[in-house]
């Protein structure tokens, strides 16, 4: 194959099997033959302009995308940039620092989804001189109500700007109009994202000179997965608000008197806002993996391993009960770890080291999911004939214990059904039409996870807080 086909292989295996993230990495070249679509299930997705256009020949399309046949891996990736600073874990990546705290200075912890750390780091980065512009995501409208909808890429170049990117945002964003702007003004940048959109950015550096210059820093984030737009409207529609009507949307309201996990959801609507206590709506257990997009599947980054530093919520015993929230961070880059070092020196960041280990723990879940359960995922797919992105992990056919095959094949039927059922209802205009079809297999799915607790309970293989965190 030569690189001006390649455009039309990744349309034929990525895009046209549904691995595609909507990250927009394929539409940034100048002359690209791609565009990113919002479609029917509230994702977006690359689609060709035209299907006969001949792309431009000097980029591999292929090695752009992070679910690619031709791109390299996260760990080729990585060990390139980071290995001769860092050591490196099989969960975790590479890495020169652990931590968990959160940020002692300002209003960053209480602005908030978890210890303040994301929005502090690109700030410190902008204060430090070390970056001119920040890309992260914000809502379309900020400045106005920072929780609008839609939310999307942008580029910031102030502080007070950079504090608009708060908040973890569990709604589909794409790359490819901010990073046009990155390739259009010169400038050194930061840029924060999940692990495969961070992936998508060190594979375009390879191919774009610009990018690589200009795209100082990435900031990652813990990844359970991706939603669509679906997610937001779900919840909101459980609360009263209706599709056409939602305004804007806070995932993640702190309560102080609750634990960290234990937040609520806020909803804005022509009559009016709204706020519940997110384990009261349906679809809200990321476990089950309502509105997730399919490549979340057949991804086994969670600790965003490309990237310069990359910052979670610690799940962990001793941090989950302070409701303010807790940041688990793990660096790889030397400016940043003197960063964080030099302002808990200083008093404004409290900030405890922690060993590789417990950062591996504070996301038990995820891990098992993604790098455990992913080669039964794999064999699964490959069982049906369906074309699955090459990954780091072989296929399985069993798991253990057994019973947690039948959970990730519901988890997987759950995924599907949430875009069917929820469009359907959507289009006729009761919420009623999603949650009858979806309730039956949710309950099956939470079945299962209770027999698994039941099943080590009996047998006293696991204490009863490794049991909790298996979900």
């Amino acid at each position: 194959m030569t690189i001006d086909e390649s455009h039309q292989a990744l349309n034929d295996t990525v895009i046209a099997n549904g691995y595609c993230v909507g990250c927009g990495a394929c539409a940034v070249p100048e002359e690209s033959p791609f565009k990113i679509v919002m479609d029917d299930y509230g994702q977006y997705q690359s689609s060709l302009k035209d299907p006969n256009v001949f792309a431009s020949t000097h980029i591999d399309y292929e090695k752009l995308c992070p679910f690619g046949s031709g791109a390299k891996n996260e760990a080729e990736i990585a060990k390139k940039i980071f290995s001769d600073t860092c050591k490196h874990n099989s969960q975790v990546g590479h890495y020169n620092g652990v931590f968990a705290g959160h940020v002692a200075e300002g209003e960053f912890r209480k602005r908030g989804s978890s210890g303040g750390m994301g929005t502090w780091v690109l700030n410190e980065l902008l204060s430090k001189g070390l970056v001119d512009y920040v890309v992260h995501v914000k809502s379309e409208s900020a400045g106005q109500d920072l929780n609008s909808i839609p939310f999307k890429y942008q580029v910031s170049e102030t502080l007070e700007e950079t504090q608009q990117g708060g908040k973890s945002r569990y709604y589909p964003i794409e790359l490819s109009e901010a990073l046009t702007i990155v390739r259009s003004q010169p400038g050194r940048y930061a840029i924060v994202g999940l692990p495969c959109f961070i992936k998508s950015i060190r594979l375009l550096q390879a191919q774009d000179a610009i990018l690589a210059e200009r795209i100082q820093y990435c900031v990652g984030l813990v990844c359970g997965h991706l939603k669509s737009a679906h997610y937001a409207e779900s919840l909101a529609w459980q609360m009263g608000i209706p599709p056409k009507e939602l305004e804007g949307i806070d995932f993640r309201i702190k309560d102080p008197s609750q634990p960290a996990n234990r937040y609520s959801t806020y909803a804005k609507g022509r009559c009016g806002e709204k706020v519940l206590p997110t384990n009261q709506l349906f679809g809200a257990d990321w476990g089950a993996g309502a509105f997730k997009y399919k490549a979340c599947d057949f991804c086994d980054d969670v600790f965003a391993e490309t990237a310069d530093v990359v910052l979670g919520d610690a799940w962990l015993p001793e941090y989950v009960k302070d409701s303010y929230g807790t940041n688990v961070v793990v660096t790889r880059n030397q400016d940043i770890q003197q960063l964080i070092v030099n302002a808990r020196t200083d008093g404004r960041l409290e900030m405890d080291d922690m060993d590789v280990d417990k950062a591996v723990q504070s996301q038990d879940a995820g891990l098992r999911h993604r790098k455990v359960a992913i080669g039964y995922r794999i064999h699964c797919a490959q069982t049906e004939g369906s074309w699955v992105p090459p990954k780091r992990t072989d296929p399985a056919k069993t798991l253990s214990p057994r019973y947690e095959m039948k959970r990730q094949r519901l988890r997987t039927e759950l995924r599907a059904l949430s875009h069917e059922a929820f469009l359907k209802a959507k289009t006729a205009g009761e919420l009623s039409d999603y949650l009858e079809v979806m309730k039956p297999v949710y309950s099956q799915y939470s079945r299962q996870g209770r027999s698994f607790v039941r099943r080590v309970l009996s047998y006293g293989k696991r204490k009863v807080k490794e049991v909790v965190k298996f979900r």
